[in-house]
């Protein structure tokens, strides 16, 4: 193994799913600098050095990044949040000058990615199929209401009836409706290099999931799975990192959402196909990557909890 070290910083390190990845780049020669809005992230306590900062919408995240930026010198920053990305998208020309690589998509991008409704129309634009949305009067029974924006499962519901969908309108800001479709869940994490173009493609089963999370999944080859996130992430330039959704039943493969970071469940896919990681080493180097679409079918992942213990004076300072 080589000695070289690469710096990464890390966004969103209190995570429930951060600990395996920033473990398998600490053991992959990189020097992980974790940061998040919570002084009480587990991550802090894997990480080689930690930052708390405010949170991606607040006006003082971006001076924080660049901050760190300038005091650690990463390589490449990988943030982790819909409301950081957004910022950071609009930055990357300063990320650039200071010698940081940012690992993810132009801000063009990043905000169709983060609207559902502007995912929907880039897709229509594209031909892949996406989930319907609904307009107010002609929804069908069952159907899903979420937030027009946001990540994972929260604010998410099932709607059976009309009363249900007043209800819930009620509770979600800027909701939206769309058809409701059966079949099994896949996350793919699509890993693309500086031009957008994927480098390895992992389509995993969502066996069963908690709070929007995989904590239990299974490598799946799906041809046209595989063709649809090609097309997807070229077609919106996803650089680095970026995990699309899908649904897959006999009838029909239905789209229902883009995140431009790594998945909850990507250490799945990177334990799968273990080129991801040298051809991100790759990139920082400037050299070309090498694709690779060969992953190891059928590994499966179940998780579990697992602790860090801090004493009390300590929680507050994390190293």
């Amino acid at each position: 193994m080589t000695s070289e070290k690469f710096v990464i910083l890390r966004g969103s390190v209190g995570s429930p799913s951060s600990g395996a990845l920033i473990n398998e780049l600490r053991n992959s020669n990189f020097k992980v600098i974790g940061y998040d809005a919570n002084p009480f992230s587990v991550g802090f306590y894997l990480c080689d050095k930690n930052y708390v900062v405010p949170k991606g919408d607040d006006s003082e995240f971006l001076e924080n990044i660049l901050h760190i930026c300038d005091t650690e010198k990463p390589n490449i920053l990988s943030p982790n949040t819909e409301s950081e990305l957004l910022v950071l998208s609009k930055n990357k020309e300063k990320l650039n000058e200071m010698g940081v690589i940012p690992f993810f998509p132009d801000y063009d991008s990043v905000s169709i990615c983060a609207d559902k409704l502007e995912t929907e129309k880039k897709f229509n634009e594209i031909g892949v199929p996406f989930v319907r949305t609904y307009n107010n009067d002609d929804v069908a029974y069952p159907c899903i209401l979420k937030p027009r924006s946001g990540k994972g499962s929260q604010n998410v519901f099932k709607i059976n009836s009309q009363n249900e969908l007043e209800f819930f309108k009620n509770k979600v800001d800027d909701s939206i409706t769309q058809e409701f479709i059966e079949g099994t869940e896949f996350s793919v994490d699509v890993y693309s290099d500086l031009n957008g173009i994927p480098f390895s493609i992992i389509p995993r089963e969502r066996i069963q999931t908690e709070s929007g999370i995989s904590i239990k999944g299974m490598t799946i080859f799906e041809e046209e799975i595989i063709e649809y996130c090609d097309k997807i992430a070229r077609s919106l330039k996803l650089i680095g990192p970026s995990c699309i959704q899908c649904i897959k039943n006999k009838n029909e493969t239905k789209f229902i959402e883009v995140n431009t970071r790594f998945g909850g469940g990507s250490i799945l896919s990177i334990k799968s196909n273990p080129s991801v990681i040298p051809n991100i080493q790759r990139i920082i180097r400037g050299e070309e990557v090498i694709p690779n679409n060969k992953f190891k079918e059928g590994l499966t992942m179940l998780r579990y909890y697992k602790e860090v213990f801090v004493e009390r004076n300590n929680l507050m300072n994390p190293k």
